[in-house]
């Protein structure tokens, strides 16, 4: 596997390891963004509302690639619409298989949106640990938002 990727990167990854060109990375930039930042699997997740709803949002996909050393730069890529009732297997270029992954992803928002609307807790559960730097900004927003300005 390790090797396909190497292949299909050319000469840019020859020198990581195995486990630097299979493995893949999740950051995530609160509140809207995950970046998979690794050579098998360059994607990147973000999220924006619709219009002022809070019931939709936009998913913005996008399919990176990594480019050989020495080659020229592809064109810009042409976006493509699909809606929430289509499957990411229709979209031209995208492997079925990674378009069935896509799906679960959009997929799960959906029932996690649902189970947030469900949730007798009219806010959201941030993790004691992982989301601490989420609570704190959350927290230091609320402080600010109901101090009196000095003006």
């Amino acid at each position: 596997m390790a090797q396909h990727f190497r292949d299909m990167a050319g000469g840019n990854v020859a020198k990581l390891s195995t486990t630097e060109v299979i493995d893949t990375l999740n950051y995530l930039i609160f509140p809207n963004a995950q970046f998979f930042p690794s050579v098998s699997f360059p994607i990147i997740y973000r999220f924006r509302p619709l219009d002022m709803s809070p019931h939709r949002t936009l998913f913005d996909l996008l399919l990176l690639n990594v480019v050989p050393k020495g080659s020229p730069r592809p064109p810009p890529a042409v976006p493509v619409r699909i809606t929430h009732e289509q499957s990411y297997t229709t979209v031209p270029g995208v492997d079925p298989s990674f378009g069935h992954i896509f799906d679960q992803d959009t997929g799960n928002m959906a029932w996690m949106h649902e189970g947030m609307q469900a949730a007798k807790r009219k806010t959201s559960v941030t993790a004691e640990y992982q989301e601490v730097r989420i609570r704190h900004i959350h927290q230091t927003l609320d402080k600010y938002l109901a101090r009196t300005p000095s003006w």
